[in-house]
């Protein structure tokens, strides 16, 4: 049997088969003139990323700004240019690898700092997918990627996080039950096809108006993210999965 796909565009699209998930994943496609196009004109902010790849590595935001011009962000610093045709030029030159394009979500933020979410879902042979630790993690000022090391961010215990946040239309427990409900669906879908998995690492996203998404689905994630949280319960409980898989 061949080597299973772990392009962040095929995780996607197994995700994307699912008439209940579908709801939940910003629209994505590979990076081509035609989809960059498409996408600024339908979308204020769009996200440009490795196809391949982790830890935030590569990603750029495009924001659309008046007068048709638009705004790309790397890392913490930024450029406006004028026109589709420059600010595809101005990627294209950056981009040395298969890239994807995402419609960007506006991520609630923490005294002005975006966070997303990372769920871990595991399970032990012959038993269900549970849900064995969340987090947010909080980007370092002036980053619009979260992961901690690159961007000098921390991490915040999901309800200190949701609560310190402008979030409006839902309580941090039914966020949190729609985080859970939601990556156990994620990870049911996926292990359809990597029927070897045992844990799933999801980003996910929430909306100033509490509503969640899916960013992406890590095969091997890092825990030591919780290692950062002051309380171990949850690194202790993905540890003692690990130790029964």
């Amino acid at each position: 049997m061949g080597k299973k796909s772990e392009s962040k565009l095929t995780k996607h699209n197994l995700l994307k088969a699912s008439p209940t998930l579908v709801s939940a994943l910003p629209k994505t496609r590979l990076f081509s003139k035609q989809s960059l196009y498409t996408f600024l004109d339908r979308y204020e902010k769009v996200i440009a990323k490795p196809a391949g790849g982790s830890g935030g590595a590569g990603v750029m935001l495009i924001t659309r700004k008046t007068k048709g011009r638009y705004r790309v962000q790397r890392g913490p610093s930024h450029h406006t240019l004028r026109g589709k045709l420059t600010t595809y030029q101005y990627l294209r030159k950056k981009i040395t690898a298969p890239y994807l394009i995402q419609r960007g979500i506006s991520l609630a933020r923490v005294n002005g700092s975006l966070f997303d979410v990372r769920v871990m879902v595991q399970k032990r042979p012959g038993s269900p997918w549970v849900v064995t630790g969340m987090l947010a993690k909080v980007a370092g000022r002036g980053y619009i990627i979260t992961n901690v090391k690159r961007s000098k961010g921390r991490v915040l215990p999901i309800r200190t996080a949701i609560r310190r946040s402008l979030i409006r239309g839902a309580s941090s427990s039914m966020i949190i039950a729609r985080l859970r409900k939601i990556a156990l669906l994620a990870a049911k879908r996926l292990a359809l096809y990597y029927t070897r998995q045992q844990v799933f690492g999801f980003d996910m996203g929430i909306d100033a108006s509490g509503r969640v998404w899916i960013i992406e689905a890590n095969l091997r994630p890092d825990i030591t993210l919780f290692l950062m949280l002051s309380d171990k319960s949850m690194y202790n409980q993905i540890c003692k999965y690990r130790r029964h898989t």
